[in-house]
């Protein structure tokens, strides 16, 4: 039987896989999503390229989806770090915990150690049969030894500071996926389990993964009557959802959890999913799960003066993969809308009286997808009536510019967009913006 949630078993080489993820998300219409993802993911140091944290009760229940989907990235040379979880640990709240009778105990830490590592080898052996790589860490990448490691009020970002990445680093580079049971040595030797959350945590902040997806049978956050919600933009969203009392303690619990993430690790952002939907995770913008991210600050400049010019200049040259020419910021714009982390910008030149020119619309590779075009371009319209641009035929975001667009014109080398213009003005001023100067080359 063919699974629907997964493309077919891979062909040997990542390259053919990588055309079969694109194969399977086009047969939904998700062709365009998964393509960038495939590239971004190409490019990226392996190691870097996700964290999953997953929850304790999937790995009792769905184990054999998650090793399916795990050995299937292996085939594809993408090795997500794995943080295991255990919920009789204090010092999180990312994964809803499961309905429990009350006379449930705590079990005692050398118990809950050897489950840990029983968990551990599970997993392994379970990715190794589905035909993929994984090994076990355990104490390994914490050379750190403290008192009371397993206390609520430990500090994650101790823990950053403490981390040995050369185990998986090596992994890695063996083609294996780290499985990591949240293990560290207290100040007299002995080993402690702490929360898998903080070690999540401070696994995303050195090394700044390109996902960090939280796994659990519930696949995201609830509302009280039960139903997924899909879309949380901190910026936007927070508060009216606090204020709504949509949802209930544990739901808050998650998402007060996840605020706590995205405010301690910048440039993050978070993803609930349940086991089967691991790969619209990791290939797709929103996934099937719930999609938190911090929302974009949009700062507005009048010259190039004052600005991080290496760091535009390297968002500009990410952003259309070519070369910004070297005296590109001699020439004053007219204004410059950035996000305050430089992921995405928008440089206005002037043209003539009330009418501007687009000169530049870009947002990072990484950051592409991330709902990061829609604020920039809004801040954009709010201060021009009068906009004409120019974009190559190839550009992926032309379907995007004709929505926004009021006219539009197709040439052998452009296509030319316009908002607010006369036919008169555009006729006008169409041959000058086909001759502008190309200034990524």
């Amino acid at each position: 039987m063919t699974d629907k949630r997964r493309p077919n078993k891979l062909s040997p080489a990542s390259t053919r896989g990588y055309d079969q993820v694109i194969d399977f998300f086009s047969n939904i219409g998700l062709s365009r999503e998964a393509s960038m993802y495939v590239k971004m993911f190409r490019d990226i140091v392996p190691w870097r390229f996700a964290v999953l944290l997953i929850s304790a009760e999937t790995l009792e229940r769905s184990v054999k989806a998650v090793a399916l989907d795990l050995a299937y990235l292996c085939g594809l040379n993408l090795y997500p770090v794995i943080v295991l979880d255990n919920l009789q640990v204090a010092g999180g709240n990312l994964v809803r915990p499961a309905a429990q009778s009350g006379s449930q105990k705590l079990k005692a830490p050398g118990r809950r150690i050897r489950d840990l590592v029983a968990t551990s080898s599970r997993l392994v052996s379970a990715v190794t049969a589905a035909g993929g790589k994984a090994a076990g860490v355990h104490n390994e990448i914490f050379s750190l030894r403290t008192p009371q490691p397993e206390k609520p009020d430990f500090d994650f970002r101790i823990l950053a500071g403490h981390l040995n990445l050369a185990p998986l680093k090596s992994l890695v580079k063996n083609r294996h996926i780290p499985v990591i049971s949240p293990v560290a040595m207290d100040n007299r030797g002995q080993l402690r389990i702490i929360s898998a959350e903080k070690v999540a945590k401070a696994l995303c902040k050195r090394i700044e993964p390109q996902k960090f997806i939280v796994i659990s049978e519930q696949g995201g956050i609830l509302d009280r009557k039960g139903e997924l919600i899909r879309n949380i933009i901190l910026s936007t969203d927070y508060k009216s959802l606090i204020a709504s009392g949509d949802l209930d303690e544990n739901a808050l619990q998650q998402l007060e959890a996840g605020v706590r993430v995205l405010r301690e690790v910048p440039n993050l952002t978070l993803q609930f999913a349940s086991a089967g939907n691991l790969l619209y995770e990791l290939f797709t913008v929103k996934g099937q799960g719930t999609y938190i991210r911090a929302g974009h600050e949009i700062r507005e400049a009048r010259s190039f003066k004052g600005l991080d010019l290496e760091r535009l200049r390297e968002l500009i040259e990410d952003g259309f993969d070519k070369a910004l020419v070297e005296d590109y910021f001699r020439e004053p714009p007219h204004r410059v809308l950035y996000e305050r982390n430089y992921h995405g910008v928008i440089v206005v030149k002037p043209l003539e009286g009330d009418i501007f020119y687009l000169d530049k619309f870009v947002v990072g590779r990484r950051w592409q997808g991330e709902g990061m075009g829609a604020p920039l371009w809004r801040e954009l319209t709010k201060h021009y009536a009068k906009l004409i641009w120019r974009a190559s035929p190839h550009n992926p975001i032309n379907r995007w510019y004709l929505e926004q667009a009021e006219g539009f014109q197709r040439t052998p080398e452009w296509n030319i967009y316009w908002i607010g213009l006369t036919p008169q003005e555009v006729g006008k001023y169409i041959e000058r913006v086909k001759k502008t100067r190309r200034t990524v080359v």
